[in-house]
């Protein structure tokens, strides 16, 4: 979580550098004639770079102090979804003061960089005479749209794959249901454990009860051995459950072949992958230490601890309540008041065993907190992907201004030679969805990149969602061409002569 809110967040603040920098060298046109002035009148080369660096360094101060203020803001949230405590104020310390300050002249100097060298590399003379528009207009608008379009699709695809991940995670079937079970740890001896069994059928909100020994979501024990499978033997790691009868229709576990064998210690029920992991052994199966167990039958898989973690063969033994001393307790209740019925059952058990230390829990909520941390990060993507997407519409809108700007000379040009508003719109859309195409050279490497480190982050095997690059590059284009569209209608539709006596 910690590694994923690190880098998610040094992806969109480059993002934003990005974008300080796109909007900075959108404003070059503009501020060109004005630092030509500058140099004629004495300004250096060096005086006109330090000068932008400067006017860097107090918008980073502005924005670091309105992002200190949201972070403060927003510290409860960040709380809740790491899970750890908290305080930026509190924490405040010489490093920590000395490292925001380091930050801030970084960026600072990042961020001012490049519209700082364009602006001061330039001859006066250039400017005068157009040589600086026409650079800026041929390379610098043509490469900061593709790069811009290329980042924005790349990290939206791979926002829209974790996302599509984790709902997937969160809604795989587990192969078993459950309805309201109560868990119990033991806090007594077998015989007051079987009181409280008797005891708690007899109220009326109680379904059943269960003894045992390991449940889906603790993965029951483990029992490895190495078995002979067509001749040559064979690693086997099985989780084995203890149960009873009514564990069975608790969790609907579907066994669908029972050869009606006797309860007994070496009789067990194997899973479906675990029957075709032994080569269809049907009968019994044995290992290289002469220990062996007959099959009772065999069931569907299921999963255990989470659709996330390792799945091994399975093994369940059917026994008499009272011949497990459980690990767990389940009491299933109907649905109702489950915090009263929760308090009567802990009461009767708390009378029962004279107030031996236990803790109880529901088992929607062992789930739950089992995806606590797939939970949280789908909330963080969440908001990560909004504030990216709130980006990537201020760059590319930006870069459309920039685009506009830069056009509007060669707009009037060609309408006084009879071009029509619409063939310039045209014209203007064209040329903004070639960038798109081209920046996708740019944004496939990274989307690949990027949903490689996803796979390794959350590791859930399943088929790649085809639609997400597609969407990802639709959301791009509809932003960039809309943007492009309502920008430039008024461009293309205004007088030539009010741009043309600008020149």
């Amino acid at each position: 979580m910690v590694v994923l809110f690190l880098v998610t967040g040094i992806i969109i603040l480059f993002m934003a550098i990005f974008n300080y920098v796109n909007m900075s060298i959108a404003q070059t046109t503009y501020r060109a004639k004005e630092m030509a002035t500058r140099k004629l009148l004495g300004s250096s080369r060096s005086d006109i770079f330090w000068r932008m660096i400067g006017e860097s360094s107090i918008m980073t101060v502005i924005a670091f102090i309105l992002g200190f203020l949201l972070a403060k803001a927003a510290e409860p949230i960040a709380m809740d979804l790491l899970g750890v405590k908290l305080d930026l104020t509190g924490d405040l310390s010489f490093m920590t003061c000395l490292s925001y300050l380091l930050l801030i002249v970084l960026l600072s100097f990042i961020s001012g960089f490049v519209p700082a060298t364009i602006l001061s590399n330039y001859n006066p003379l250039d400017v005068v005479k157009g040589h600086f528009r026409r650079k800026t207009k041929a390379v610098y608008l043509r490469v900061l749209n593709i790069v811009q379009d290329g980042l924005t699709i790349a990290m939206l695809s791979c926002a829209f794959y974790l996302s599509v991940q984790i709902h997937r995670i969160l809604n795989e079937p587990l192969g078993y249901s459950y309805g309201n079970i109560l868990c119990l740890t033991p806090a007594a001896d077998q015989e007051t454990l079987l009181t409280f069994r008797n005891e708690v059928q007899k109220l009326p909100f109680v379904k059943r009860i269960s003894f045992a020994q390991g449940t889906p979501i603790d993965g029951g024990n483990n029992n490895t051995m190495v078995v002979t499978v067509k001749g040559a033997p064979k690693n086997m790691s099985f989780q084995i459950f203890k149960v009873d009868s009514a564990f069975i229709d608790m969790y609907q576990i579907q066994i669908y072949e029972d050869r009606k064998m006797p309860f007994d210690k070496n009789n067990w029920f194997i899973s479906e992958s675990a029957s075709k992991a032994l080569g269809g052994a049907t009968d019994y199966v044995n290992d290289e230490r002469g220990r062996s167990f007959s099959i009772a039958g065999l069931f569907r898989d299921f999963h255990i601890r989470s659709v996330m973690s390792e799945q091994h063969p399975l093994r369940l033994q059917i026994l008499p309540a009272d011949k497990i001393y459980p690990w767990s307790i389940l009491v299933e209740v109907q649905d109702g008041d489950l915090a009263t019925y929760s308090k009567q059952i802990t009461d009767l058990y708390s009378t029962l065993t004279e107030n031996a230390p236990f803790s109880s829990s529901w088992y929607k909520d062992q789930i739950v907190n089992q995806y606590s941390d797939i939970i949280s990060m789908n909330k963080l993507i969440s908001i990560f992907t909004c504030a990216a997407l709130i980006i990537s519409l201020l760059g590319l809108t930006a870069m459309s201004i920039y685009f506009i700007a830069q056009r509007k000379r060669d707009i009037a040009i060609r309408k006084t030679f009879g071009s029509s508003s619409r063939n310039e719109m045209l014209q203007l859309m064209k040329f903004s969805f070639s960038s798109l195409l081209i920046s996708l050279i740019i944004a496939i490497p990274l989307m690949a990149f990027g949903i490689h480190t996803i796979d390794k982050i959350v590791s859930y095997d399943s088929d790649f969602p085809w639609w997400v690059p597609p969407t990802a590059f639709a959301v791009i284009t509809l932003i960039s061409l809309g943007s492009v569209y309502l920008i430039s209608r008024k461009a293309v539709r205004e007088n030539p002569v009010n741009s043309i006596k600008t020149e």
